[in-house]
């Protein structure tokens, strides 16, 4: 079981650097890597944006619920509690499946990267199980033994990495 996740610095401060300046509310991708159950450690080498689909749309937006019950005096921070993520499943294991097949040496995809808010990002809980399981379904012909995927949660306020595992 992986135990601690190092990234290449560069790849991720650029991918970093590019989601900080597009704006946009969320994203999902491809985290591009391997896993060492023999180290304990998971090395991510790149995190790779699934575009949109054939449809012209995102891959992964947020949801804002609407609560008539709330008082109209309530903060904006309390409002954007009840955002939450939508994924298209399907799109993001799709593309998983044809950027696996391009991948050599070892290098595999390991996962998916969520950048979205904190809050976004506890909302939606159910769907970030059906885009990693999906995922997880798709590769899994390439690599049959695999038994763990990271989920990264690149979070954008406060600005920090969180991974998680699913065994």
């Amino acid at each position: 079981m992986v135990k601690a996740v190092v990234g290449e610095e560069a790849r991720l401060t650029s991918a970093e650097d590019r989601l900080s300046r597009s704006a946009i509310p969320a994203e999902v991708g491809l985290v591009i890597g391997k896993l060492s159950s023999v180290l304990d450690r998971g090395f991510v080498f790149d995190l790779i944006a699934t575009p949109s689909n054939d449809a012209g749309e995102p891959a992964c937006s947020v949801l804002e619920t609407r609560d008539d019950k709330r008082k109209p005096s309530k903060s904006k921070s309390q409002s954007s509690e009840l955002s939450s993520l939508s994924i298209d499943c399907d799109w993001v294991a799709e593309h998983a499946r044809q950027v696996s097949r391009m991948l050599l040496g070892g290098v595999k995809v390991v996962g998916i990267y969520v950048w979205a808010s904190d809050s976004a990002f506890k909302n939606s809980t159910m769907i970030l199980c059906q885009a990693i399981k999906a995922v997880s379904d798709a590769i899994r012909h390439l690599d049959p033994a695999l038994d763990e995927a990271l989920l990264i949660h690149i979070c954008y306020s406060p600005r920090r990495y969180i991974h998680l595992l699913r065994l």
